[in-house]
């Protein structure tokens, strides 16, 4: 069962309930969605580690890590209702690139509070679309994957793209050939060099998006029969905004580019209004929204979220929030796989940067361990870091506003 609210009741419950939504809407005279303020990210979570966020005291349902440092991790509460609506949700949109009795293998990660591998479990359950589910994760060797897949006879693979760039490397250095009719992405962006490389190893296999969604946010969007590679529809109990990052108006004709903003219409515990999603898209010509990378709340590079306070967090360990007061993340592809530079603004000469590039990689690495994980599983390149003039670092053309993200990978 979905239990779904109107978007004036998820106000009301909120602005009554929680401490945080409270003190940001009182001197909003008519709370209605447009008149609301765009969250920021950093009050937002730093009201939950405050106990200001939630709108109750957590009772039953499920808690899941949503990005952060070692020190100061982020989590995202779902009672049992919403858990479930969550999960039914998105399973029903899922119908579209699933066909009865098909052999579903989960490659998404399980553990340490990450939602993907139990999100997806129970979305597949929830799915009209009657499948069987082999629940196989994404830290099992690739020997044993391979076998699990022909003895059982899985005709779909779900998981990230860096899963199957993996599989797909270990195929052709092995040898072997598996043969799937449909390879369901998700966590991350499937980029044509990955598409092109995937299609060569899986030859005649379909790729398509399992879903958007967000562990913080919730149901975002469903690919439809319809959907082009990065195309999304929005569901019924969200409400998809895109808005201009600079003015904050709210766009509504296709193809002009903005901010991805998301209202939840089922979490009350943890209400999620307007909250900015970290991507940017824009509307096509019939009602879908297009993905085109990260907007200025994080990066997302493979498996892996970095976030503004991420960095700033380590600045300040390190004592250099003063020295480098502005920085910024660019992302780019290399060798089919995402690389992260951190670009420093600071005037050190060029023979103290390269030890304190050296000094924030590997703090940076201790902070976020499973960065360094990611590395060492081969899914994304190890990071590089750069100290440049604070005058170098890249600004918006048009407003001479620092950019926070540089995201190359769509260029």
């Amino acid at each position: 069962m979905i239990t779904s609210y109107s978007i004036d009741e998820i106000i009301e419950y909120a602005s009554t309930n929680s401490p945080f939504y409270r003190e940001l809407y009182s001197g909003v005279s008519k709370p209605k969605l447009r008149n609301l303020p765009v969250l920021d990210q950093a009050p937002f979570w730093k009201a939950l580690g405050d106990d200001k966020l939630l709108t109750a005291n957590s009772r039953d349902g499920v808690v899941f890590k949503s990005g952060g440092t070692t020190g100061n991790p982020k989590h995202s509460y779902f009672n049992r209702e919403e858990w479930e609506s969550f999960c039914h949700i998105f399973g029903t949109g899922m119908s579209d690139n699933l066909r009865e009795g098909d052999r579903v293998g989960n490659l998404f990660y399980a553990g340490e509070l990450y939602a993907s591998f139990v999100f997806i479990m129970k979305s597949l359950e929830y799915c009209p679309v009657p499948t069987i589910h082999y629940p196989i994760t994404g830290a099992v060797a690739f020997d044993s994957l391979v076998s699990m897949v022909k003895e059982n006879h899985i005709n779909v693979l779900a998981g990230v793209p860096t899963s199957f760039m993996n599989l797909a490397n270990h195929l052709k250095v092995t040898g072997q050939e598996l043969k799937l009719d449909r390879i369901l992405y998700g966590g991350e962006a499937l980029y044509p060099d990955q598409e092109n490389y995937l299609k060569e190893i899986f030859p005649g296999t379909q790729f398509h998006s399992i879903g958007y969604a967000s562990v913080d946010g919730g149901h975002l969007g469903y690919c439809a029969s319809d959907c082009a590679r990065g195309e999304h529809r929005v569901f019924e109990q969200s409400i998809i905004e895109i808005i201009d990052p600079e003015s904050g108006e709210v766009i509504t004709e296709p193809g002009r580019k903005g901010k991805v903003i998301y209202s939840n219409l089922t979490r009350k515990l943890m209400p999620i209004i307007r909250y900015p999603v970290g991507d940017e898209a824009y509307w096509t010509s019939d009602g879908k929204f297009k993905l085109l990378g990260r907007s200025e709340e994080g990066a997302r590079i493979g498996p892996v979220t970095v976030n503004r306070d991420d960095i700033t967090g380590l600045l300040q360990k390190l004592g250099l929030e003063k020295e480098i007061g502005h920085f910024q993340l660019q992302i780019y592809r290399q060798n089919k796989k995402d690389t992260l530079k951190l670009r420093l603004g600071s005037r050190r000469s060029e023979a103290e940067a390269l030890e304190l590039c050296k000094d924030v990689i590997a703090s940076f690495y201790n902070e976020r361990p499973m960065f360094l994980t990611s590395i060492n599983e081969g899914l994304i390149n190890p990071l590089e870091a750069e100290l440049v003039l604070p005058e170098q670092l890249f600004k918006n053309q048009r407003t001479g506003k620092l950019r926070f993200v540089i995201d190359n990978r769509h260029a």
